[in-house]
């Protein structure tokens, strides 16, 4: 017996399908936001409660931003990631449209990117003779 797992079958794993986004769409429109364990029952879901509030956050909440950082929201991601480090749901609060998790994943991509070209950089100056 599992925190609130049907017995008879699991939930359900895997890439979430356009007919089970509709049916949380539907269902959140109709009912509002909260108590996501009643969310995937009361829809039809056969997914976990956690697993319904995820990808509303993430994914089907109106108004979610998708595809590239705009040069504005670079800087404003840099400034505050001085300011407050990785607190990405914070971060978030100052970007409409985007979710802590976007950030966190442009962050970790490109942060990454800039350090590996900064070191390379170093290394060719240190090659480089001096004259």
């Amino acid at each position: 017996m599992g925190w609130g797992v049907p017995q008879e079958q699991g939930w359900r794993k895997g890439p979430w399908t356009p007919e089970e986004d509709k049916l949380l769409r539907e269902y959140v429109n109709l009912h509002g936001e909260g108590r996501w364990s009643s969310v995937a029952m009361s829809a039809g879901l056969n997914r976990c409660g956690k697993s319904c509030r995820l990808r509303w956050v993430n994914y089907c909440r109106p108004g979610l931003k998708r595809g590239q950082f705009t040069p504005l929201e670079e800087g404003i991601i840099i400034e505050l990631h001085a300011i407050f480090g990785n607190k990405w749901s914070t971060i978030a609060r100052y970007i409409p449209g985007r979710t802590d998790n976007d950030i966190k994943n442009y962050w970790r991509t490109h942060s990454k990117a800039k350090e590996k070209s900064s070191q390379n950089q170093e290394k060719r100056k240190a090659r480089m003779p001096k004259q």
